[in-house]
């Protein structure tokens, strides 16, 4: 057997080992996960209602339910064994008490459980995302109107940053506040105040002003017209003018040139055109760049400074807000998503008799797309799974054998937004390993041929190496579930009249594409005689319009919709077509 073939086997039949399996978007994990399930029920190992199924989403969730039914319907038919078909029919007929759902789902069950010991409401309500918002937009509505009329050092300082150009796009400063605000809450698990260095801003600020003066006088000798260099600093005999008339007039006003300092430091270090060696009488070109690059190395060192110091400030200054956030929740009796999280993690970590009740409760744990959970969720799970009771620590948990089985793809691992770390995910997989965990790697992909394998294995493999600081997991080749056969694998297709008027021009590729893509099309489903696998055999059938995909990197581009002449090509010539959003076509 292969690798592949082995891990597979491992997987099916290995019931009394904890594993981790990574692999690719198209090994087939979830099928994978659905038949260990399958097989644990056929053995006996446990029952339907003591399994806990963790997927991403609800949707997820329904699919992994209703393919369970399918394949335990499918083992019943096939099996000849009655002891084997008696716990087959005992898991369809009562397959809704089996726990499949989200993380989110699971920990509101257990909190409905065990209400007192969480120290909740027992009628307590879930806040989905936008009636947790709402509530946060009047906490946040209390905080700032006391916040500005104290006016503490973090938030003004912010707001003469922001007010500054900073950064933020279309958002006011208020906003930016009120989303760094945001952030922690969702955070809020973490609550020890952040490290603050040494960081005298007058002192700092009033070192790297002369320097910035110094630069402004060499800008403004230059005597050759609409010189670029001249034009690039023009911001920095800005600044200069700017402060000179402030002063004139009030105090240096310090929050404001910290501001404009962190804002010179990010405007310095565009790229922009060198023009020609003379400048002036004075200086060269290259003295004035030099200088400007001593100048841009000083203000990034200060802005690092700076904005350590001021999100360290920041986070202390926040904590009123969070503090609302969290009596509004409590005076309504509403908990949102992270609630339930860190009050069942609490619950499990802190109560030995909770504790060992669930682990009793549920007697094996599977998690689909494990790289999406976040650090909070990885503490419920493992220590769900503990072989000792008194454990209360994940990171020195040692899974009871066979009651966890973990499956992900670290490559996909892109919800950092919602909490999901790859360190954590590395970290874990390490520390379950040194505790007798083995990791299998699918690799065999059903999604393509092996021509179209080995070029992802070319681009990939050279490019990730495992980097375990970063967080970047090691790349592991893809191999063939079927030879290529005799059709090629990759068709370039050239664009017919790439020209305009005298050269080739990207208006007319964009006009001739649509019809050349549908021609070709066309050709593909009448005339070519190619044959695709159709998705759940392994029976080639012709190119049907439904195993074609044109995909664009947006529908939009001016306010025009790309896609249009594409679907008139194609309904010229009688292909159907639908269009489905990037969501639809990633599901």
């Amino acid at each position: 057997m292969s690798r592949d073939e082995q891990a597979r086997e491992r997987i099916r039949t290995s019931l009394d080992e904890s594993l981790i399996v990574e692999a690719a978007a198209g090994t087939g994990k979830t099928t994978e996960l659905v038949r260990r399930i399958v097989n644990t029920l056929q053995a006996g190992k446990t029952s339907v209602d003591r399994i806990v199924a963790v997927t991403f989403t609800r949707k997820a969730a329904g699919e992994l339910r209703l393919r369970l039914r399918i394949e335990l319907d499918n083992a019943r038919n096939a099996t000849t064994s009655t002891r084997e078909i008696r716990h087959l029919e005992d898991a369809l007929a009562r397959l809704e008490e089996a726990h499949i759902g989200t993380i989110h789902s699971f920990c509101t069950e257990l909190l409905r459980q065990r209400p007192v010991e969480a120290r909740i409401a027992p009628g307590f309500e879930e806040l989905d995302e936008n009636q947790a918002a709402r509530l946060y937009a009047r906490a946040f509505h209390t905080w700032i109107q006391d916040a500005l009329q104290r006016m503490p050092e973090g938030v003004r300082r912010a707001l003469s940053r922001v007010g500054a150009g900073y950064s933020g796009g279309d958002n006011s400063p208020l906003d930016q506040i009120r989303a760094a605000g945001w952030a922690l809450v969702e955070w809020r698990d973490f609550p020890r105040a952040w490290r603050r260095d040494d960081f005298n801003q007058r002192k700092e600020v009033d070192r790297i002003i002369p320097e910035v003066i110094e630069l402004a006088r060499m800008t403004a000798t230059c005597t050759v017209a609409g010189h670029p260099v001249r034009h690039h600093l023009r911001l920095v005999t800005d600044l200069v003018s700017r402060m000179r008339r402030s002063e004139q007039m009030r105090p240096r006003d310090y929050d404001e040139l910290e501001a404009q300092l962190v804002q010179l430091a990010r405007a310095l270090g565009r790229n922009h055109s060198r023009g020609s060696k003379k400048f002036s009488p004075q200086f060269s070109r290259d003295e004035i760049l030099a200088a400007k690059d001593r100048l841009l190395a000083t203000l990034h060192e200060f802005q690092r400074h700076s904005e350590a110091d001021l999100a360290a400030l920041l986070q202390s200054e926040l904590q009123g807000l969070i503090e609302k956030y969290e009596e509004l929740k409590a005076r309504s009796g509403k908990l949102d998503f992270a609630d339930l999280l860190i009050r069942v993690r609490n619950l499990i970590r802190e109560n030995a008799d909770v504790r060992r009740f669930m682990q009793d409760q549920f007697t094996h744990i599977f998690v689909d797309e494990f790289q999406d959970t976040d650090p909070v969720q990885v503490e419920i799970l493992v220590l769900l799974a503990a072989d000792d009771p008194n454990q209360n620590d994940w990171r020195a948990v040692r899974p009871k054998p066979g009651k966890l089985f973990l499956v992900g793809d670290p490559k996909q691992s892109i919800y950092r937004f919602r909490r999901a770390d790859i360190i954590t995910y590395q970290e874990l997989c390490r520390r379950l390993q040194e505790k007798g965990v083995v990791i299998e790697y699918l690799r065999r992909s059903f999604r393509a041929v092996k021509p179209i394998q080995d070029a992802v294995n070319a681009a990939f493999a050279p490019e990730m190496t495992g980097d375990i600081a970063t967080g970047q997991p090691a790349y592991v080749p893809l191999e063939e579930v079927a030879p290529a056969g005799e059709q090629p694998a990759f068709v370039v297709l050239p664009a017919p009249s790439p020209y305009g008027v005298q050269r080739v021009s990207n208006e007319a590729i964009d006009r001739c594409l649509p019809d050349a893509t549908a021609a070709f099309a066309d050709w593909l489903i009448r005339e070519s005689g190619w044959k695709v696998r159709e998705p759940g055999t392994d029976k080639l059938v012709p190119v049907a319009s439904q195993h074609i995909a044109i995909l664009f990197r947006r529908f939009m581009s001016w306010g025009a919709d790309v896609t249009g002449d594409y679907v008139h090509a194609l309904e010229a010539r009688n292909i159907p077509s639908v269009k489905k959003s990037k969501q639809s076509v990633r599901r």
